[in-house]
This record gives C-alpha cells, sequence and structure tokens, in this order.
C-alpha cells in the first residue's frame, strides 16, 4: 500500500502536464473549426487523460532500483493465474490490508465506466469490454517489466485484479447517472464564443499561451534528459535547489523562445493572433521577452513555488530552512494574486493581463490569419449591417481572386454570399459581426459565411440564389451549429 500511495504522489505531479498534452489538441481543434469551445467537455476530457494517465501509472510506479531489482523472487511467484485465489489467500492479520487493496482495484477504475457512459456514450456491454482490456493492459505492463524495458516482471501479474478492475468499470458505469446529477451533463452545455467582434477572448489567448508553454516545457526536459549532470541534479532529493533551477531553465528557454518568435509565436500562429503596441504596431523583440519574463515569473512559477515550499517543510529542518519556507510563502502569495487576477479575466473575458498593462501591449488577431494545421484562413469579422455588404463582398473578391480560382467563379460566388449577407439581414441578424473564412483544407476550395444568433437558416437562400445562378457548378450548403448560422460555398 506504501508502494502505491508513492506512486500516487508520483502520477500526480507529473499527470496534469501529460494529461493537459492530450487534451489540448481538442480544444485547438474546436477553436479552428468552429471558433468555439464547450468549456464542460473540454473540462470533462481533461479529466478523462489526467485519471487514465494517473491510473495508469500507478501501476508501474515508482520503478525498481538495480538493488530492490536483485532482491526480487523468482519469476514464477510474479505469476497468479488461479481465479479467486487472492481472497482465499486473506489471513486474519491482514484483512483490513487486503479489503483495502480490494476496494482500491474495484475504485481504480469506476472513474473509466463512468466517463465511458457520460463522455463516450458507449454502451454497457462495451463498457465492460472496455473495463477488462484496460486492465489487461496494467497487467501485462506489469508482467512484461514495462514491456520488456526491464528484463522480467517487478510486479505481480494476477487474475484476480483483471475481475476486480473489470468490476470497477461495471459499477462505475452503473452509478454514473446518480453522479451526473450532481455534475454538468455535457449534452447541457453550450459553446462559449471565443469570437466577439475585435475582441480576443481570454480562451483564446490561453490556448495559445498554453501551446507555447508545453514547447518550451517539453524543451527543459529535454535538456535535462540530454545532460547527465542537470539529469542527476534534478533528480536528487538531496538538492534544494532543484526546483527553482529548473525554473530558471524554463524562464530562459522561454526568453529565446519568444526572442527568436518575436510577436508572432508558433501559438500565436496556430491561432491566428500576434503581440501588438497600443499604436498597433507589431510589438520587437525587447518587448516580447520582457512580456514573457513578467508572464513566467508572475504566473506560471506558481507550481514550482508549491513544489519548492513543500520539499522544503517535509525534507528539511532548522533555521535555515524557515527561512526559505517564508521566503517561498511569501513568493506563493505574490505570485497567487496574479493568478487570481488571470482567473478573473477568465470569468469576466478580461482583455489585459498585468504584463500587458506595464509593457503596454495587447493581443489581436493577424492580418492573414491562416491556420498552419488546418488551412483555414480567417478573411474578416465585421458588424453585420447593410453599410458593410460592399466591404465584405471586396474582401470575398480579393481573398478568392488570389486562390486560384475562375473569374467567373469568383464573380458568382461574390453575387451569391452577397444575397445570403442580406437575406440575414432581412431575418433580423443585423448587427451581429459577421465572419468570413476561406477553406483549402485537401485541395478543396470553400467559402464559409457564419453569423452567430438565432436559426435563420430556414430560408429561401438555397432555392432563391442557386436559381438566379443556375448554372454555375457550385454547391451552397446552410445550417444551423454551435449557435451560428453557417452558409457554405464549395467550389469546384
Amino acid at each position: 500500500m506504501e508502494v502505491t500511495l508513492k506512486a500516487a504522489y508520483i502520477a500526480l505531479q507529473i499527470g496534469p502536464f501529460v494529461a493537459l498534452i492530450f487534451a489540448l489538441p481538442y480544444t485547438i481543434y474546436g477553436y479552428v473549426r468552429d471558433k468555439t469551445v464547450d468549456v464542460w467537455k473540454c473540462t470533462y476530457l481533461y479529466s478523462f487523460c489526467l485519471y487514465f494517465i494517473c491510473a495508469y501509472f500507478v501501476t508501474w510506479l515508482p520503478l525498481p532500483t538495480a538493488e530492490t531489482f536483485a532482491k526480487l523472487k523468482p519469476m514464477s511467484e510474479f505469476i497468479q493465474l488461479v481465479p479467486f485465489q487472492s481472497f482465499l489467500d486473506i489471513e486474519r492479520q491482514t484483512l483490513f490490508r487486503d479489503l483495502a487493496i480490494i476496494l482500491f482495484n474495484v475504485a481504480l477504475t469506476m472513474p473509466l465506466g463512468y466517463f465511458l457512459k457520460e463522455l463516450f456514450h458507449v454502451s454497457l456491454k462495451k463498457a465492460v469490454l472496455a473495463g477488462f482490456l484496460v486492465s489487461l493492459l496494467y497487467e501485462v505492463t506489469q508482467l512484461t517489466g514495462l514491456f520488456f524495458i526491464y528484463p522480467r516482471a517487478y510486479r505481480i501479474f494476477d487474475i484476480d485484479d483483471l475481475i476486480i478492475n473489470t468490476l470497477g468499470a461495471y459499477c462505475g458505469y452503473r452509478i454514473a447517472p446518480v453522479i451526473s446529477n450532481l455534475l454538468p451533463r455535457i449534452s447541457d452545455s453550450k459553446s462559449q464564443r471565443l469570437v466577439q467582434g475585435s475582441e480576443v477572448a481570454f480562451v483564446q489567448r490561453a490556448i495559445a499561451a498554453a501551446i507555447d508553454f508545453l514547447i518550451v516545457f517539453a524543451t527543459a526536459v529535454l535538456v535535462i534528459i540530454c545532460v547527465p549532470s542537470l539529469q542527476a541534479l534534478m533528480t536528487s532529493k538531496a538538492s534544494l535547489m532543484r526546483f527553482p533551477l529548473f525554473f530558471f531553465m524554463v524562464i530562459g528557454i522561454a526568453s529565446v523562445y519568444s526572442f527568436l518568435m518575436a510577436y508572432r509565436t508558433i501559438g500565436y500562429r496556430l491561432t491566428g493572433l500576434r503581440l501588438m503596441t497600443g499604436s498597433n504596431l507589431a510589438a520587437n523583440r525587447f518587448q516580447c521577452v520582457l512580456r514573457t519574463l513578467l508572464m513566467y515569473i508572475g504566473v506560471f512559477s506558481l507550481p514550482f513555488w508549491v513544489f519548492f515550499f513543500m520539499t522544503i517543510y517535509t525534507e528539511y529542518s532548522g533555521a535555515k530552512s524557515i527561512l526559505w519556507v517564508l521566503i517561498s510563502a511569501l513568493l506563493m502569495m505574490v505570485v497567487a494574486r496574479n493568478v487570481l487576477e488571470m482567473m478573473f479575466n477568465a470569468v469576466t473575458n478580461g482583455s489585459s493581463m498585468f504584463y500587458d498593462r506595464y509593457i503596454k501591449t495587447h493581443v489581436a488577431y493577424g492580418s492573414s490569419r491562416k491556420n498552419l494545421l488546418f488551412g483555414i484562413r480567417v478573411i474578416d469579422m465585421l458588424p453585420l449591417i447593410p453599410e458593410n455588404i460592399d466591404v465584405l463582398s471586396q474582401e470575398i473578391y480579393d481573398a478568392l481572386s488570389v486562390a486560384d480560382i475562375s473569374k467567373e467563379s469568383v464573380t458568382k460566388v461574390r453575387l451569391m454570399a452577397e444575397g445570403v449577407l442580406l437575406d440575414w439581414i432581412e431575418s433580423g441578424l443585423e448587427g451581429i459581426y459577421c465572419e468570413l473564412r476561406m477553406d483549402t483544407r485537401f485541395k478543396r476550395k470553400a467559402l464559409m459565411v457564419s453569423v452567430p444568433g438565432d436559426n435563420k437558416t430556414k430560408n429561401r437562400v438555397e432555392d432563391t440564389y442557386v436559381a438566379m445562378l443556375g448554372g454555375m457548378n457550385l454547391t451552397l450548403e446552410t445550417y444551423y451549429a454551435a449557435e451560428k448560422n453557417i452558409c457554405i460555398i464549395h467550389i469546384p
């Protein structure tokens, strides 16, 4: 049980970062596709990734040392293939300990059953099968010595664990409706619109910052792995400064990264943003580096100071340790204030943080917001009013003219898009922002027009304009999704 608790502690340290790596691509894809993020679905997905990673880590962590491995029992002692044998081996002296292990194995896969029902909507049979296969993955990992990284097993392959874990998935599936009554349902959640006119929403900026942070964090970890002296220092519990040293390494890498990428980092490029000054000029490299330093020191340093505080508090004693505890606690309070400001900005969709106010910068949309992953380019966003129809029409013409499309098709698409926009204005959508996007994924060409609001797609658009521009060999599609009226004109 002590080994399990130690493994859980390690998993909780690593798991949140690894789960973010797996959950973030879905969030980015949802943003790129719809300019919206289903907040609760993303939260559930991140929770599932965090749970699965932590549960998997618990099955093979902590790793055995060379001394421990040499003292292990013969291989035959690590295989138990008799069903319910572990129940028969329970003795009075170890009754409570063995029952605790059994309950732990049931609880290990109960969240899996819950997520399979609420997040993935699978049937009971598939959930039970998934519980069995996941448990089999755990046991095979233990039997093969972490898939032959070690010469033989160092954990027991127990068929009773397969049975108990499968039972846990079944129980989690059955109690899912009860838990769902206490938590927000994914099916009832609404997408949070990220784009409000020309304002860049907080979630949009957070996605860009998260991408850049993961790049910097992964680079720091790679440097530690490649440098043996750093690796030894970071893994040594005797080193008091291992957490601050790692943090300063992250800051250094982030500074170099921001200097090289300037006002359009990889995260900003993927989300179609850029860093601007108050005079709407691109921020220079000095401003980008200074902003990065303030961001990392003032916000992202909180987990590092927490780990540093916990290390000193639990492993060291004496006057010097008390001084370090006070210093780290003070720094934690200062950084926590900035984190609270960030949380307030997230709730209120605030437009700036303290580091932007100090440097007098702001995040804005790029002039050519082209997505590097999915081949989508945002042409423009303007309020949908009659006075802007000519402007939007000209933007459409300019975008199509450079997209290897015939002049005849450009004119016809332009006329059709104008008709759709005018029809939506007549339907009562006037005043709400209109977004134009060009889709060139997989060598396809399509113009997308979207306007948020009530469903106004059930109109005469398709019949009227296809008939008016008959024989143009274009396909027009209108539908309502993510609280948006969407029209897509497919161009051959």
